[in-house]
């Protein structure tokens, strides 16, 4: 495509500034990060197709939300999809309230900490060895190790000379660790040629990156929750102390939680995982249970950890999420409740039958 084709398409194009998706898989695996932007057009738009590009999508595509690998082509067909998981998922986080944990940063990466600025912080959260001081990632080949060992002359003459003047003991004793340190501290000194950084040492293509530079350690939280530890939230019942939000059971100790996966406490979904098992012409996914969220950690690798208690409360069993045209089905137990209350119904039966109730003279 020569520089005219490229300017007439994109003169005509009303939509641009658009992010360039990190894969041409737009329904493919699940992933940690989102790979494509995700387009909004209201409702009274998306009817007619309209979502502001050159071609008018075809009417099946008749949501609010697309993600596209290609605006426009020269073949006049648009890569377009209907995609709004990731979008949604933000936003039922936010609705949460959850506060995001943030334990393997010492300093919280949003705010300007020396230890959080892109190049410095690269080597932050790396353990220190060799290739780390030739900012190189750890699993670097050894030819590039090679490559930039050949570009510093006299590499092993200037470390003998450099020991020599500052610890001159270590070259009789020859201590592994302590000439160790001694290399680690060399390479890193000025002296000694490094590679040089590049943009493309802060860009991540599906999770990994894309050279052999070292990782960046700054890990934001991706939008989605901007909330800080130790502040209440306000809500017409009082202080909000705990988040409870509906959840699918998955496993015996997974749950699928406002589009995320959160780890559970199996002994406090007993009650209901039983419940659910033994309803006839259910599945175990249909039903649709509180959990209240203890805990949302953020790791290093970008994925969101959720720990999640099960609730034992609420009228879950007596509803229907399904099918809101049939009446609700009622527990094929009728003692399905707690201890407590088994025996008091037992005790107030016993009772009743003893004819140890004193009943009320008129």
């Amino acid at each position: 495509m020569n520089n005219q084709e490229f300017y007439r398409l994109f003169k005509h194009s009303k939509l641009a500034q658009v992010a360039t998706p990190l894969s041409k898989k737009v329904r493919g695996p699940s992933t940690q990060t989102p790979t494509h932007q995700i387009i909004y057009t209201p409702k009274s738009s998306a009817s007619r197709s309209d979502y502001g590009m050159k071609t008018a999508l075809p009417k099946q595509v008749g949501e609010s939300h697309i993600a596209f690998n290609d605006i426009d082509n020269s073949k006049n067909m648009p890569d377009v999809e209907k995609q709004a998981g990731s979008l949604y998922t933000r936003l039922r986080f936010q609705e949460s309230g959850v506060v995001l944990k943030k334990s393997y940063n010492k300093a919280n990466p949003l705010f300007a900490w020396e230890s959080a600025k892109s190049l410095p912080g690269l080597r932050s959260d790396a353990s220190e060895n060799v290739t780390t001081q030739f900012n190189l990632n750890q699993n670097a080949p050894l030819l590039e190790v090679k490559a930039i060992v050949m570009e510093n002359p006299e590499f092993y003459a200037r470390f003998k000379k450099w020991v020599l003047e500052r610890s001159p003991e270590s070259l009789m004793l020859k201590v592994p660790s302590k000439l160790d340190a001694l290399l680690k501290d060399f390479i890193a000194s000025e002296a000694v040629k490094k590679r040089d950084y590049s943009l493309d040492d802060l860009i991540k293509s599906q999770n990994r990156s894309k050279t052999t530079g070292a990782r960046s350690s700054v890990q934001g939280t991706a939008g989605l929750s901007y909330l800080q530890r130790g502040r209440l939230t306000n809500s017409p019942n009082g202080v909000k102390h705990g988040s409870i939000v509906p959840g699918r059971l998955v496993r015996e100790r997974e749950a699928a939680i406002g589009g995320l996966v959160a780890n559970i406490n199996e002994r406090t979904t007993m009650l209901q995982a039983n419940y659910a098992k033994n309803s006839p012409g259910r599945h175990t996914k249909q039903f649709v249970l509180p959990f209240k969220l203890n805990e949302a950690e953020i790791t290093s690798t970008g994925s969101v950890r959720l720990h999640a208690d099960g609730v034992k409360v609420g009228t879950w069993m007596l509803r229907s999420d399904l099918d809101t045209h049939h009446g609700n089905y009622t527990a094929s137990n009728p003692n399905f409740g707690s201890l407590a209350e088994r025996n008091k119904n037992d005790s107030s039966a016993l009772e009743s039958l003893l004819g140890l109730v004193s009943r009320p003279r008129n």
